[in-house]
């Protein structure tokens, strides 16, 4: 955690001082808005898409909704919603442009899950004396909240499409219904895990002029 801090404070050093831009869609509001999805997301079961509005030359906006179908755990289906906010501050002062401006924002996330497990069991019969397979479905609901900061580099191309690279990390709270307390014990890669994570994402835009 403590070589995650130290490289997203030198990247942010060296973004401030290397590119002192602006954004170039937002220089000449060419563009209304950047329609995304992140596609790293699909490979663990989740549809995450939205769209950024810029405000000036420097802030924007980045509203995402949530729609899970799945796990990649071949005994789990997850099921759910959620949505995510970002507010971007570009880094420089403005006075010129580039098509690949850094940023670093502070994200806000909740998931609201349904987790579907299958359990499986043997009883030995006593009779045939052959074992007896039975199979079981358990079901728990908990809520995700996220608070995390993002450093990340937007590549413009031809005012098409956009490539949104970004790393950071934050706090995952997770509740399971009737428990008064955040979840304990979970794996990182769990859903239901409490605690600091990092991020990395990758997401894909369409230019809306």
């Amino acid at each position: 955690m403590k070589k995650l801090i130290m490289s997203s404070l030198l990247v942010l050093v060296l973004g401030t001082i290397g590119f002192a831009q602006g954004i170039k869609y937002t220089k000449n509001d060419t563009i209304r808005y950047i329609v995304k999805n992140d596609v790293l997301r699909f490979f663990g079961g989740t549809f995450w898409t939205g769209a950024e509005f810029p405000i000036n030359n420097r802030k924007s906006i980045l509203v995402n909704g949530i729609a899970t179908y799945g796990s990649t755990s071949s005994n789990k289906e997850n099921i759910g919603y959620g949505a995510e906010l970002q507010y971007r501050s570009y880094l420089g002062k403005g006075r010129s442009l580039t098509n690949y401006p850094i940023y670093l924002a502070s994200q806000f996330m909740f998931r609201r899950i349904n987790s579907f497990e299958q359990q499986f069991s043997s009883v030995l019969d006593p009779i045939s004396n052959n074992y007896i397979e039975s199979e079981s479905e358990t079901k728990s609901s908990f809520n995700v909240y996220y608070f995390g900061v993002l450093l990340g580099c937007q590549v413009f191309v031809n005012q098409i499409f956009t490539v949104d690279l970004n790393f950071g990390g934050g706090l995952r709270l997770s509740q399971v219904d009737g428990q008064k307390s955040f979840t304990r014990y979970q794996g990182i890669t769990d859903l239901d895990y409490s605690g600091v994570i990092p991020r990395f994402g990758m997401t894909i835009g369409i230019i809306q002029h």
